[in-house]
């Protein structure tokens, strides 16, 4: 038996990364998976490796409600219900605030947190109408608490994903709906790769961490297998820090050792 056998999920951002290892444990654990992301050759390939009896996916830009409601309703024609979810799908960049372009703040925002808040309204709505409760999770950051210079969309829309899960919680509770976030430090990454390829960056990180390395997209997985399932049912409007103990110290000064680098990732 699986931590989560009979459940339906879906997962946000899920053909790479942090969504990818949470697609894959919780495949393990019994689930079926509905994966949205804009990377349509990678649902295929991730559907190709998991089988489609157990995963299934759309391309979906969360920034577009009625795509996030479609990705909700092929869940339930799929599998028949809508369980867990887990979003995760978001983007970062890097620019000084009196540099920072309009179009790329509101891409960065657009993705990060109000693709968070349709998610989970359009995941809430069929879980109410279920009738039978639900775990949503949200994927924060570390930067949710604490800033980075260059960051200043990615900061703030995490702080963000972090109030919201708290707000929904209040919400949501009363219908047996529990939200909670994950905050990843560094993980390795395709989309931390860019970052971490830059001389010193990475070592500056792991500096700051009291573990003293960085974290594998595993690691959060196991977090969200352990939030989506019964196990923590008494447990919502929590963000849990997965950062090494990185929170614990400062954030590198990353306009020194991103000297020449500029704009988004």
């Amino acid at each position: 038996m699986g931590a989560l056998d009979g459940r339906v999920a879906v997962v946000t951002g899920g053909a790479s990364g942090i969504g990818k290892a949470v697609v894959a444990a919780f495949v393990r654990e019994g689930a079926r998976v509905v994966v949205g992301d804009i990377d349509g050759e990678g649902i295929g390939r991730l559907i190709g490796e998991m089988g489609h009896n157990q995963v299934d996916g759309a391309e979906v830009d969360v920034r577009d409600e009625a795509a996030v409601e479609r990705m909700v309703e092929l869940a339930v024609r799929r599998f028949g219900r809508l369980d867990v979810a887990v979003n995760n799908a978001g983007v970062g960049g890097f620019s000084p605030i009196q540099a920072y372009p309009l179009e790329e703040w509101e891409r960065v925002v657009g993705i990060s947190l109000t693709g968070t808040f349709l998610c989970i309204k359009h995941e809430a709505a069929r879980m109410i109408a279920q009738g039978q409760g639900g775990s949503i999770i949200n994927v924060a950051s570390l930067n949710a608490i604490q800033p980075a210079e260059g960051f200043a969309a990615y900061c703030a829309a995490k702080a963000g994903v972090a109030m919201l899960t708290k707000v929904a919680a209040l919400e949501l509770g009363r219908y047996g709906i529990r939200v909670n976030a994950v905050g990843p430090g560094l993980i390795h990454t395709p989309a931390t790769a860019p970052m971490t390829a830059v001389p010193g960056v990475e070592a500056a990180f792991i500096a700051e961490t009291a573990l003293g390395r960085a974290g594998e997209p595993e690691e959060v997985a196991e977090l969200a297998v352990y939030l989506a399932s019964p196990v923590s049912a008494l447990m919502t409007g929590q963000t849990l820090y997965i950062d090494g103990g990185a929170s614990l110290k400062k954030y590198p000064e990353l306009f020194s050792l991103f000297a020449g680098v500029s704009g988004g990732g």
